[in-house]
């Protein structure tokens, strides 16, 4: 099914229903169409998050909550469950606070922040600071920056660096618990990106929520294991 241009004229989407039930959110880097697999089998429109597949960037950057400003009046009100993977986990949480849905279905999502690189950071900081009074070069940062930030940061550009730095930085662990909508929660065993440990915690947090673990899947496992994800779907 082609691609269709939602009404803001910037943001494209599958959609495969004149009432769609349910809205498929993707992660940081990918499109829509890592949901073929999955999306066809229900009522649903899946959407290329703007910044991603073909949908133009924003013009100015955008931490989660605001994506989930932008979308939720893109999104027809017929929607009844989101299901984010990682990034798009993040922004499905923060829609459940504007909208009432039935479910939340977040795979691999990144909703509490574990920071193990807290002292490249400081040193980072540091860089910054030296550099705001002209004794470290905007050359000499950035080069820090792309020799020890991730690969998603290496990528990304301009308007979208700055919008996964916000995502990245994001902690929504006092969010988790005044959550009323019931979660799913689906998690690759040998998940690397976004431990299993972080869907632990999480489930631990959320006051109605269930953590289904996908054996010997990592974080991306929506076309190598989609009938386990249809198959949880039906079960809501």
């Amino acid at each position: 099914m082609a691609l269709q241009l939602l009404k803001d004229g910037k943001t494209f989407a599958e959609i495969n229903s004149d009432e769609p039930k349910i809205c498929f959110l993707h992660g940081w880097g990918r499109s829509s169409n890592d949901f073929s697999k999955i999306s066809n089998k229900f009522e649903s429109i899946a959407i290329d998050l703007p910044g991603f597949g073909k949908s133009e960037e924003p013009q100015n950057s955008m931490n989660p909550k605001e994506y989930a400003e932008h979308l939720i009046n893109l999104i027809p009100d017929t929607v009844q469950v989101l299901v984010g993977h990682s990034f798009g986990g993040k922004i499905a949480v923060h829609m459940s606070f504007i909208r009432e849905y039935k479910n939340l279905v977040l795979i691999g999502a990144p909703l509490i922040r574990k920071n193990p690189q807290r002292n490249l950071s400081f040193r980072l900081s540091i860089y910054k600071f030296l550099n705001s009074l002209n004794l470290f070069s905007d050359k000499s940062v950035e080069k820090y920056k792309n020799k020890y930030g991730s690969e998603d940061y290496k990528n990304a550009e301009g308007v979208m660096r700055d919008t996964l730095v916000k995502t990245v930085n994001e902690d929504l662990s006092q969010l988790l618990p005044k959550i009323n909508t019931k979660v799913n929660l689906i998690w690759g065993e040998n998940d690397t990106v976004i431990p299993l440990s972080i869907g632990e915690e999480a489930n631990t947090k959320i006051k109605e929520s269930k953590l289904t673990i996908i054996k010997n899947e990592g974080h991306n496992m929506l076309k190598s294991k989609p009938d386990e994800i249809i198959r949880e779907l039906k079960e809501l």
